[in-house]
């Protein structure tokens, strides 16, 4: 959180709970899940990694302790370019959190202000899963987060201004997930066609007792990015409907087999986890970035990264932190299309320093060290 080469903790709670005061929360005479009105919330916790084996609780002076929410997701990205990592939290049903940087590992919460407190019609929905990283390759990071059904899974484009734009119904998204359930998000390039999709592990909150009045079991579901801010959402042509629909929750990514095609991993309650091998058709090219810190962390986390092949531009950034419950562990990695080499990459380091590659060969995991 401070760029001072030490990996902190941020922690996000949920509610608090009390197996003793549990409400009486049933449906045709069977316990169900209580709302989550029926709980009070607690805050989250910053935990700075103070560099000899031990954590420091700095969450009231960072101003994170005054606010408490009903976390279910978490996102961290630097949605303002200035060098320092924001923290956005997903609440479910209440206001989401935004936790600006200034430095000094003092926060500011400004949700309200950027836009992204809640989703357009000012209606408190079921945030789960987010991820919040750059859809439309303008260097800006926006968010994508899952809700329940008849919620809709908001997305908030990053305007470049310090705020955020819902464009969840120009994109196509409102339409398409208004009926679905959803829990991890993923935003990641599936189809190495240089824009970034977003994949959602899909199930409702409910348990199985409600299922003769909902779809409590789901497929999976990919939006594919069309390039011009439109989404289609593939759930048959993606294959999910291939395997019976479960109540799925977390997921992550990563190239499994090393073809350069981001694959899948996906659990679901009362039921084993699915492993979703990628095979998108096509000869897409792609980059993966394996960053070595050396003056930032050891993994690069927080590293920005830049990728110009043929007249396009790209960012993404090193992150763990997407989806419900969840971690995708690194390499970056960029799909480029028809083009067989990064003409150039920039990786602006955590610690400042800016690293230039020339002329990359595509098709390659290519382990890159922060100069010393």
């Amino acid at each position: 959180m401070n760029n001072d080469g030490l990996l902190d903790l941020f922690v996000v709670n949920y509610l608090s709970w009390d197996g003793s005061r549990e409400p009486d929360c049933k449906f045709e005479g069977k316990f169900e899940y209580c709302h989550p009105k029926f709980y009070k919330p607690t805050p989250s916790q910053l935990f700075i990694n103070k560099g000899n084996g031990k954590f420091e609780d700095i969450s009231e002076q960072a101003g994170i302790r005054a606010l408490p929410g009903k976390g279910m997701g978490i996102g961290i990205a630097d949605h303002d370019n200035d060098g320092l990592p924001d923290i956005f939290v997903a609440n479910d049903k209440l206001f989401n959190f935004l936790f600006h940087n200034r430095g000094n590992n003092k926060f500011d919460e400004v949700a309200f202000e950027t836009g992204v407190a809640l989703p357009q019609n000012g209606n408190f929905i079921s945030n789960m899963g987010v991820d919040f990283r750059d859809l439309n390759n303008d260097g800006l990071a926006d968010l994508a987060m899952a809700a329940l059904k008849n919620e809709t899974f908001p997305v908030f484009e990053n305007n470049g201004r310090g705020g955020f734009t819902e464009i969840t119904a120009r994109s196509g998204i409102t339409a398409l997930s208004d009926p679905m359930s959803g829990y991890s998000v993923n935003i990641d390039d599936f189809d190495n066609d240089g824009w970034k999709d977003i994949f959602v592990s899909r199930g409702d909150v409910a348990s199985p007792n409600m299922a003769v009045q909902i779809q409590v079991d789901q497929p999976n579901t990919v939006f594919r990015n069309l390039g011009n801010g439109k989404y289609v959402a593939a759930t048959v042509e993606a294959g999910f409907t291939e395997q019976p629909p479960r109540r799925h929750r977390g997921a992550a990514g990563g190239d499994l087999n090393h073809d350069g095609k981001l694959d899948l991993v996906v659990t679901a309650l009362s039921a084993p986890a699915e492993i979703w091998m990628n095979d998108s058709p096509g000869h897409n090219h792609w980059l993966e970035l394996f960053l070595r810190g050396t003056k930032s962390n050891r993994d690069g986390i927080g590293a920005r990264v830049k990728i110009t092949a043929e007249g396009k531009t790209q960012f993404n950034h090193m992150t763990t932190a997407s989806g419900y419950a969840s971690s995708s562990a690194g390499p970056v990695h960029f799909g480029l299309g028809d083009a067989k080499t990064a003409d150039e990459v920039e990786i602006r380091w955590p610690s400042g320093t800016v690293q230039i590659l020339k002329n990359v060969a595509a098709d390659q995991l290519l382990e890159v060290k922060e100069p010393q």
